[in-house]
């Protein structure tokens, strides 16, 4: 569980990614949001990402999506997916070989929503101003998930 205090009085926002990175193959976790920040922002970052008081998705080297449904990319607007509010819970899965990352949204999935990924990954999470808390959690490779015909 990942809780990012109010950062008002800094006039900034915070920002954090996880010490897990991927480099090759498909990758999968969820951010289960537990408190939706102002702006909400979940996403992933690159190796070389530093901007810790700028939003997910709204900095170099970083890609992510805002918690009114707006998909960026290293500051730019790539797109819009959909919302996201407190008890919401977003899947990524990125395929490394292909440089791909899908998105799943409630249950509503946007394939290849970000493309040209860079050579690693990390998940990342981050408020805008007022506190948020989210839970991330690394799931199965999509790869190596047994079909229900198989788990016995």
């Amino acid at each position: 569980v990942v809780h990012i205090g109010d950062s008002r009085a800094l006039a900034a926002a915070a920002a954090i990614r996880a010490t897990r990175g991927f480099r090759s193959g498909k990758h999968a976790w969820s951010v289960e949001v537990g408190l939706s920040s102002d702006w909400s922002y979940v996403g992933f970052v690159g190796e070389t990402w530093t901007a810790v008081s700028s939003p997910i998705g709204r900095a170099q080297f970083s890609w992510g999506l805002a918690s009114n449904g707006v998909a960026f990319a290293g500051r730019e607007e790539i797109g819009r997916l959909q919302d996201f509010a407190t008890g919401s819970c977003i899947k990524f899965v990125v395929n490394m070989d292909a440089r791909t990352a899908s998105v799943t949204v409630d249950g509503n999935d946007f394939p290849d929503a970000f493309r040209r990924l860079p050579v690693t990954v990390f998940p990342a999470v981050s408020n805008c101003r007022s506190a948020a808390q989210y839970t991330l959690t690394f799931l199965p490779e999509p790869d190596h998930v047994a079909s229900p015909e198989r788990a016995q």
